[in-house]
């Protein structure tokens, strides 16, 4: 038996809609279960995800996740690169093989489809890793997971993904029209992760240092204490970069956020890769997920760059 949506891959993955008890879905019932008249209840789920594909959400569509309450957002901010959407791919390759976070267990997603993409576009093998495809320039998605803690509460979450050149162009210019995304992300999530490219800082050294600087002030400005935490990904190749440039670019961050913490993290294998490859991919969502659970944020979508400040609407790197 299996689900009567082709797009739903229930039971050999948990259910999309209702957090991971596919029978109770409507879905299934009607090809499961004898016939007979849907419930209320069924009848609001069947009119709510009438037009569920499983793919990744765009901007427009997360009304649809808020159904059920209100879902936490996580901003991922990054240069092209450095890592974002290999992160998202290993995070739920993770939950694919039974690890969860400290406080909630996956109970499934309403992007299921686009969750199982970046799954098997990454491939890690004894020496490499096959990386899935970098997000489109000018994209913008959203990928949902539906949490349960011990209690059998759900909680929603969302994590963007964007196109690095966004942030880079919105790192110059906060109201640049190529950084429509990066404002979009900055202004609705409650936490974020800013992404920090070691073999970035290999090759390019300060100028690639500039550059998350850059970042970081746009996030700091305005903030109103929501968490950032740094991630330094490739971490494997975190031992080749200038120890100068790693202990003067940590202090400068360190500085400027109150509510932050770093971790390193990488995907590929190695004599003892559990701590990067597993422990930390997993520990970046449960320390946002800490900091943002039981917060009152204000409504980020008010949040608006100020023409007045031209420093942080222009700023021009020597």
């Amino acid at each position: 038996m299996r689900c009567s949506n082709t797009d739903c891959a229930a039971p050999a993955t948990p259910c999309h809609v209702h957090g991971g008890d596919h029978k109770k879905c409507e879905f299934w019932l009607k090809t499961n279960s004898p016939a007979k008249s849907l419930t209320k209840q069924q009848k609001s789920n069947k009119k709510a995800f009438a037009n569920w594909n499983g793919s990744a959400l765009q901007l427009d569509e997360l009304s649809s996740v808020a159904v059920r309450n209100s879902p936490l957002t996580i901003g991922i901010v990054g240069k092209v690169d450095a890592g974002k959407t290999t992160f998202l791919a290993m995070l739920f390759t993770l939950l694919q093989k039974g690890f969860s976070f400290d406080e909630y267990t996956f109970a499934g997603s309403q992007t299921l489809i686009g969750w199982d993409e970046l799954y098997h576009r990454l491939k890690v093998y004894q020496t490499q890793v096959a990386f899935p495809d970098p997000t489109p320039t000018g994209y913008l998605r959203f990928f949902h997971l539906a949490l349960r803690d011990d209690n059998g509460r759900l909680k929603d979450l969302l994590i963007s993904d964007a196109s690095g050149e966004g942030f880079t162009a919105w790192a110059i210019n906060r109201d640049a029209p190529n950084a429509i995304n990066a404002r979009a992300i900055y202004q609705t999530s409650c936490g974020f992760i800013l992404f920090i490219d070691c073999k970035d800082l290999i090759e390019r050294k300060g100028t690639a240092r500039a550059e998350i600087i850059a970042m970081a002030e746009m996030l700091q400005h305005g903030l109103d204490g929501r968490p950032i935490i740094a991630v330094w990904s490739k971490a494997d190749e975190k031992v080749d970069v200038n120890p100068i440039i790693v202990t003067a670019l940590s202090n400068e961050l360190i500085e400027m956020f109150t509510n932050f913490k770093q971790i390193d993290i990488s995907n590929f294998p190695s004599d003892n890769p559990d701590a990067l490859v597993h422990q930390n991919n997993l520990k970046v969502v449960d320390w946002l997920l800490e900091k943002i659970q039981n917060q009152k944020w204000p409504d980020n979508a008010s949040i608006r760059p100020t023409s007045k400040d031209i420093f942080l609407n222009y700023k021009g790197h020597e």
